[in-house]
């Protein structure tokens, strides 16, 4: 496992690929690159507006279904290894705009504006969930759910047109998200019995 800083820096190049490609994919589709990004203050206000219904809908989930979560949490285990030391919260921060800004240009201003040109814009949008689930590599369940917010963060980016609406809050929603499944990992001493475990295949 990297060093925190190497994580950092290698989470950092993925963010510059993601948006490079996004904006490559962009401009293939005929569209100047200038509008790529657009920063109007009803853009902020919707990506706030967004982040916060979903961050209440997962503390709702999360707090209110602890089984489920506890079980998601744990799913998640092998794909969040880099949370065994935990992340200070400034680098929590770090790493959920990386995410917000580089898979939201790679797959709804890329990826779905594309196709968007040759399929209609429900496929498009459900061809660009699918593959930002996929490079999540999670375990079914995870993925599903992967899916279900790429879908909404591709509807609002058809309806209102602003990649800055949903980078905004695809990063505010992971703040919350990183922060509650690096808390519980360690509250629920993941890779601690991660270690355990291993231990005992070895044994055997």
């Amino acid at each position: 496992m990297p060093g925190r800083g190497t994580l950092l820096v290698l989470l950092t190049a993925q963010t510059l690929f993601f948006a490079i490609i996004g904006l490559a994919l962009w401009v293939l589709s005929g569209r100047p690159a200038r509008s790529f990004v657009t920063f109007g203050s009803d853009e902020f206000v919707a990506g706030g507006l967004l982040a916060a219904v979903l961050v209440v809908l997962a503390a709702a989930t999360f707090y209110g279904l602890p089984k489920l979560a506890e079980y998601l949490v744990r799913a998640q285990a092998d794909n969040f290894a880099f949370l065994e030391k935990p992340l200070p919260f400034p680098a929590v921060i770090w790493v959920s705009l990386g995410a917000g800004i580089g898979e939201e240009a790679l797959f709804r201003g890329g990826v779905q504006t594309l196709a968007g040109d040759y399929i209609s814009a429900p496929l498009a949008i459900a061809f660009a969930a699918a593959l930002f689930a996929v490079v999540h590599f999670a375990k079914p369940t995870v993925a599903a759910i992967i899916f279900a917010i790429g879908a909404v963060f591709g509807c609002v980016y058809w309806i209102t047109g602003s990649l800055l609406a949903v980078m905004l809050a695809h990063a505010l929603y992971d703040v919350f998200a990183l922060w509650y499944v690096q808390k519980e990992m360690h509250r629920l001493r993941v890779f601690t019995a991660k270690e355990v475990s291993n231990d005992e295949t070895i044994t055997e």
